[in-house]
């Protein structure tokens, strides 16, 4: 409720008359569609129900067909003559003179059938005759090898058995597979059984039977199954499951199933489906009709409803637009205005024509601005005196302890070695305070603080002696570079007193510097003691909490380090500072980030003159 009420009024508008009007072509489309879906349905039934019933039919006349073929081939006198001298002969000559009869008979008897691959005569003593249009191999010699036959007492009910598809020779890849049509062949006129006899039918047969059409998306996309009593496939028009098993179909697709037509889900897909048995082959009959091919009429009229409700909601738009423009034209402005100031032009005004709520809110907006105008300025010469404020606390917390270790240093030297390396290191000293003590807070070229760094160096060197050394890698163009002064000096302190200040020898610190997205970053790393986790986090949570007072950890490297990231987060802001990266026994290392900024007038010189030979 909150949102609709912070709503503009055009939009308000908009989506009202909108929301009504979407509703309405909603319903319809609704309505429609369901409607739609309904006869489509029923239509596709009714096309699915001829298809299937038609296509069984063909495959019962075909059948008749075969069976009319055994008839020709059981009452053939040739045929009833050989297999009885079969039985009253061993002579292998005769035997061969049955066989080349039979032959010769059966191929003319199968000869104008052209889907019959192939046919073969069991005898009952373990003999079998065959002809194969393709000449192959004869593939069985034994009516027992046989796994439709049971023994010489089986009870065949039936006038002939059908067999599920197979490929007639499994040695041979490109062999066809075929379903078999199974008869006894009795003797006339006794009617006793003499042998068996299997026709071998190509099962492409069905695929001639069923006429489809490949320009119709619907007749390219369905699934037509023959299945028998068993759930074996004995026919599918995709030829991908054929002699396989129908898997995860509902129960009115297996054996026993009731239904003539319903829908399904199978493989991921939804169909709608017919079956027809066939009374007289005991197969089934199944054909699947995807939905999505059903639906294309549909969703040309869900497309139609969708552009004119489109249309209808620019139309409602432009009018709700129009109606609301001259509503909230005020409103409009003064929020452009408000905008302005929020990106920080104080200067815009409203203009105040009237007396009404327009009006008067439009002068209290532009005293409102004179008001805030006042406090921003007052603000802002407050926070530069608190700057300058700051600077100046922290310039005098600069390193005060170092001039204190440098005497004591000097001291012990004068006494110990002489006077020519207590000038050398007064003469460093001085150049150190003179660089100290003259404008800190103004930032000076990266060469002149390596210069400063040298000077520190010639004075650590007498004090360490050969303890460590300074590595520096500067490319010669970062050298006009701006920094503030005195922020990296107290980093390579920090790691000459706190990382390598109980190395006896092989100390190293490394100077980097590279710039990077427009930022110059600068890196002092030592191969020291480094640092533990837990004292890590206590650093980067100090250097994370600004403290301007002069209450500080009694730890020099926290003073150090706090003084330059607040130094350099007053003067370029809270983007820029250290990072502290250390591993125990490792090292560590300090990164300092600051813009990259050449002075105008920065002449360059090569790094390697501002650091000591020894450093």
């Amino acid at each position: 409720m909150r949102r609709w009420n912070d709503m503009m009024l055009k939009t308000k508008m908009f989506i009202t008359f909108s929301v009504v009007f979407l509703l309405t072509v909603l319903l319809a489309c609704t309505i429609l569609y369901f409607k739609n879906v309904s006869d489509t349905k029923n239509q596709t039934y009714a096309l699915s129900s001829t298809i299937t019933k038609q296509f069984s039919r063909t495959v019962e006349l075909y059948i008749h067909e075969m069976e009319a073929m055994s008839v020709s081939i059981f009452g053939d006198p040739l045929v009833q003559r050989n297999l009885l001298d079969h039985y009253e002969t061993d002579n292998p000559v005769e035997q061969n003179r049955i066989e080349l009869s039979l032959s010769s008979r059966l191929y003319t008897l199968m000869h104008p059938q052209p889907k019959v691959q192939s046919i073969y005569l069991f005898t009952l003593d373990r003999y079998a005759y065959y002809v194969s249009r393709s000449s192959g191999p004869k593939l069985t010699d034994s009516l027992e090898k046989e796994d439709w036959y049971t023994g010489h007492d089986y009870d065949y009910k039936k006038k002939f058995l059908l067999l599920p598809t197979v490929v007639e020779d499994i040695h041979d890849i490109e062999s066809p597979k075929v379903i078999s049509f199974v008869r006894s062949i009795n003797r006339i006129p006794s009617r006793s059984t003499i042998a068996f006899m299997k026709i071998n039918i190509n099962v492409d047969v069905f695929r001639d039977m069923l006429v489809q059409s490949d320009s119709n998306e619907m007749e390219k996309n369905m699934r037509v199954f023959i299945l028998n009593d068993e759930g074996t496939v004995v026919y599918d028009n995709k030829n991908e499951l054929t002699s396989g098993t129908l898997q995860n179909l509902s129960a009115a697709m297996l054996p026993g199933g009731k239904a003539s037509s319903s829908e399904l889900t199978w493989n991921g897909r939804k169909y709608l489906y017919t079956i027809d048995r066939s009374a007289y082959t005991g197969w089934r009959t199944a054909v699947l009709i995807p939905n999505e091919y059903l639906l294309a009429q549909i969703k040309r009229t869900q497309l139609i409803l969708i552009l004119v409700g489109l249309a209808a909601v620019m139309i409602i738009a432009l009018v709700s637009y129009i109606l609301s423009y001259h509503i909230t034209i005020p409103l409009h402005n003064l929020m452009k205005k408000m905008i302005r100031v929020e990106q920080g032009d104080f200067s815009q005004r409203m203009e105040v024509r009237s007396n009404n709520e327009i009006g008067r809110l439009s002068r209290i907006y532009n005293d409102m601005l004179g008001s805030i105008s006042r406090l921003i300025n007052e603000a802002y010469q407050s926070r530069l005196a608190e700057k300058d404020a700051q600077l100046s606390a922290l310039q005098a917390q600069i390193n005060p302890h170092f001039l204190y270790n440098t005497l004591n240093i000097m001291k012990s030297i004068s006494r110990i070695k002489g006077i020519e390396e207590v000038a050398e290191m007064s003469e460093s000293l001085a150049e150190l305070f003179q660089y100290s003590m003259k404008n800190l807070q103004h930032p000076v070229a990266l060469k002149d603080e390596l210069e400063h760094i040298r000077c520190y160096m010639n004075i650590q060197q007498h004090r360490f002696f050969d303890r460590f050394e300074l590595h520096c890698d500067i490319p010669d163009e970062l050298l006009q570079s701006s920094i503030l002064k005195l922020t990296i000096q107290p980093l390579i302190e920090n790691a000459i007193i706190h990382g390598l200040g109980k190395t006896k020898s092989g100390g190293v610190i490394r100077l980097r510097a590279h710039r990077s997205s427009g930022m110059l970053q600068i890196e002092v790393t030592d191969n020291g003691r480094g640092m533990d986790g837990e004292k890590q986090q206590e650093l980067r949570s100090m250097l994370r909490t600004p403290i301007l007072s002069g209450e500080l950890d009694h730890d020099t490297r926290g003073i150090g380090l706090l003084n330059i990231q607040q130094r350099i987060q007053l003067f370029y802001g809270g983007n820029y500072g250290l990072h502290i990266m250390s591993l125990p026994g490792e090292g560590t290392t300090v990164k300092l980030e600051i813009p990259y900024l050449i002075p105008a007038d920065g002449k360059g010189r090569d790094a390697h003159e501002y650091i000591s030979r020894r450093g």
